[in-house]
């Protein structure tokens, strides 16, 4: 008995080396098999970057069709009426912007005048308030389809016309102390202009998406 497990044990022992290295070759090999496999995958590169962009610009293509047939059947309820209000008021828009401008030198000069500054002033206060009346007007008498296709544009035009007015209002308070700062009302009037190019070119872009102006 004592024996055959002594031949046992022996047996055992000088089979387990070869064991031991029959499994280290194959996890070695299931490592080489699992490098293997991965360099076969496919790696993201110009291929899908270049699909990417063809999409992209199909997306895009479809977009402006899509505005464009918008614009054509928006362009067939475009009124007379509409047209001329439209002109009126991009009309006094740019008188407003020159009368901001004109209010930016009057208060840069070394000349500066504070009842000239007034003047011009409460003149740029009428046309800024005939200007928000008419185009107010012109929105208000817009179909239901040609507001819902240019409410944002309207709501951009409302939020530069706060901008506006608080710049105005910043500028009578200085025009109304006792000692008026040019350089002040300079700025307010040039800041005022340059909303005011944005008011205009938002209110351009809306007539053209209602056809009342040229694209």
């Amino acid at each position: 008995m004592r024996r055959f497990l002594s031949v046992s044990l022996t047996a055992l022992l000088a089979l387990t080396p070869g064991m031991l290295l029959a499994q280290q070759g194959g996890g070695g090999g299931g490592g080489g098999g699992g490098q293997q496999r991965q360099s076969q995958r496919p790696a993201a590169g110009a291929g899908q970057k270049a699909g990417q962009g063809t999409m992209d610009r199909t997306r895009d293509r479809m977009m402006d069709q899509t505005r464009q047939m918008q614009r054509s059947q928006l362009r067939t309820q475009a009124t007379t009426q509409q047209r001329d209000q439209y002109r009126d008021c991009d009309k006094t828009m740019a008188q407003t912007r020159t009368s901001a401008r004109e209010m930016t030198r009057t208060a840069k000069s070394d000349s500066f005048n504070s009842e000239e500054a007034r003047r011009q002033d409460e003149q740029l206060r009428d046309q800024m308030r005939t200007m928000q009346q008419d185009r107010q007007r012109l929105y208000e008498g817009l179909s239901e389809e040609q507001q819902k296709a240019v409410q944002q544009r309207h709501e951009n035009m409302e939020q530069i016309h706060g901008r506006i007015q608080n710049r105005l209002e910043a500028m009578n308070n200085e025009l109304a102390s006792a000692e008026p700062n040019g350089k002040v009302i300079a700025a307010h009037a040039r800041e005022t202009e340059r909303e005011m190019k944005r008011y205009q070119k938002t209110f351009q872009e809306m007539g053209k998406d209602l056809g009342l102006a040229n694209d």
